[in-house]
């Protein structure tokens, strides 16, 4: 008997923790409760997240799916202000400015029911900021927080990228273009860029009058003189109302007022300087040269190009002085002059990589040759055929690493790097390895010097603004012409001469 209620006790122990396990397994109708827990109705609304005041807005919400077969929905709309309305898709405008949360229940006739969420911001005013500076966007980021809080709509299109000057621009223009749409209902333009780019961008994208009666504020540290040579070209071309140019702390007046007049007169209180650019403000016989550039750009030449060729009496100025008075040895006029164009085109960081790659393997490439019995120019274009092959490299690695600085280099300014090797080659053939990097360092400065001169703003702003300053270059370079003195290197060489003579 003790035995059997001992048998009986074991079963119930191994049999228990089955059993409560069992109990706690859902059963068919806790299944079916939830499943109809679940959400059925899968509410969508497409629209604006920002509207003037007392324009309308659609909110539509035929997007919306019901997971039941056979089911009949409703909507109905709170939105934020007081007032409702149903339908799936709703017309809507609001009285008054502010952030509004826009709330959609839909329901079938299975008692389904789904709740979704919309924010508007309702404007009084709006503007379009253009901006490509990296260094003020902690800046531009706290004005687009207080022009919220003045129920101001802030429309941005910002180009922050690491491309050098040269290339910024497109890029700038590329964006811009993809955004024409901003400016439709719009009346003032807020530019904010290095240099003139934001002006002479604006003049290459005016389509079908885009800017035509907008005021156009361009914010710049730059000299006055200059600019307004540039912005009265660019008012011819795009036609807008005017063009006031302005200091940094003109952005934060914008959004304080609601017409231009008023801005002027707070500029004046706070005794922020500008200048306005409008039909008053007249060629001056001088400027011949200003409205060939200007014109130029009016027919869709890049002033990036412009500035570029605009840039080159300067180089070889640069080049010329350093040769003559300072004594380094340049190779010539034309390979610093060609380096230095290339380092602005692809940036000083990524040409002085590119220019050591190709030397580099150019060098190896030689020495790897030299053992071989050939003629001179099949075995550069040998040279010239593996450093085409390392130029396909570095691109590929770019690729592969997704740095788009790279990725996006114009290719022909390597392409005229690349012909630095004919003559690094040479040099090495007839002088030696350690002369030929001695010579190229010289003259890869003189290229260094004159990249930061040439990309020194006030300078680009200065000759586009005034090309005829390039002919103070040519006189300049006759006066260079006739120098007779020693030079500045000589002087260090002859040290010893120089201390005897004076004993």
């Amino acid at each position: 008997m003790l035995r059997r209620i001992l048998l009986i006790l074991v079963l119930l122990a191994n049999l228990a923790p089955t059993a409560l396990a069992f109990s706690f397994l859902p059963s068919e109708e806790d299944e079916a409760v939830e499943l109809a827990e679940e959400p059925q109705i899968q509410a969508v609304i497409n629209a604006k997240t920002n509207v003037e005041v007392n324009k309308s807005i659609i909110f539509d919400a035929t997007a919306t799916e019901d997971l039941m077969e056979g089911a009949e929905l409703t909507y109905e709309w709170f939105f934020g202000d007081g007032n409702r309305q149903q339908g799936p898709e709703v017309v809507h405008s609001y009285a008054e400015s502010g952030e509004y949360e826009v709330t959609l229940v839909v329901r079938d006739n299975f008692e389904n029911q789904a709740t979704v969420l919309h924010d508007v911001f309702v404007y009084e005013n709006s503007l379009v900021l253009i901006t490509n500076i990296h260094d003020e966007k902690e800046r531009v980021d706290r004005f687009i927080e207080s022009a919220t809080n003045e129920r101001v709509y802030v429309r941005l299109i910002e180009s922050y990228s690491n491309q050098s000057a040269f290339l910024a621009e497109e890029v700038l223009r590329n964006d811009i273009a993809e955004n024409i749409s901003y400016f439709n209902d719009i009346d003032t333009v807020i530019v904010m860029t290095r240099g003139s780019i934001g002006l002479t961008v604006l003049s290459q994208l005016d389509q079908s009058g885009v800017f035509k009666d907008k005021n156009i504020i361009f914010i710049s540290d730059q000299d006055f003189g200059s600019l307004k040579n540039i912005a009265r070209g660019v008012f011819t071309t795009i036609n807008p109302k005017q063009i006031i140019l302005t200091r940094i702390e003109a952005v934060w007046v914008s959004i304080e007022t609601f017409d231009i007049v008023d801005f002027i007169s707070v500029l004046d209180e706070r005794a922020i300087q500008y200048e306005v650019v409008d039909e008053k403000l007249h060629v001056k016989p001088w400027n011949v040269m200003s409205f060939l550039v200007n014109s130029m750009i009016e027919r869709g030449v890049p002033s990036n190009t412009l500035q570029l060729v605009l840039m080159l009496p300067v180089i070889v100025t640069v080049v010329a002085f350093m040769k003559q008075v300072v004594g380094l040895t340049t190779l010539g006029v034309y390979t610093p002059s060609i380096l230095a164009l290339s380092f602005i085109a692809l940036d000083i960081s990524y040409g002085l990589l590119f220019l050591f790659a190709i030397l580099f393997i150019g060098t190896l490439t030689r020495l790897f040759l030299k053992r071989y019995r050939l003629l001179y120019i099949p075995r550069m274009a040998i040279v010239m055929i593996i450093v085409s092959f390392t130029i396909l490299l570095l691109l590929l690695l770019g690729a592969y690493l997704n740095i788009t600085q790279i990725v996006g280099i114009s290719v022909f300014p390597m392409l005229i790097m690349s012909t630095m090797v004919e003559k690094f080659v040479s040099i090495q053939s007839g002088k030696g390895l350690k002369s030929a990097v001695l010579l190229i360092t010289e003259a890869v400065s003189v290229a260094v010097l004159c990249y930061f001169i040439a990309e020194w703003t006030l300078l680009k702003v200065a000759v586009l603004g005034h090309p005829e300053i390039i002919f103070l270059f040519l006189l300049f370079n006759v006066f260079l012409a006739r120098w007779t003195g020693l030079r500045l290197v000589e002087y260090a060489r002859f040290r010893d001469i120089f201390r005897h003579l004076e004993e």
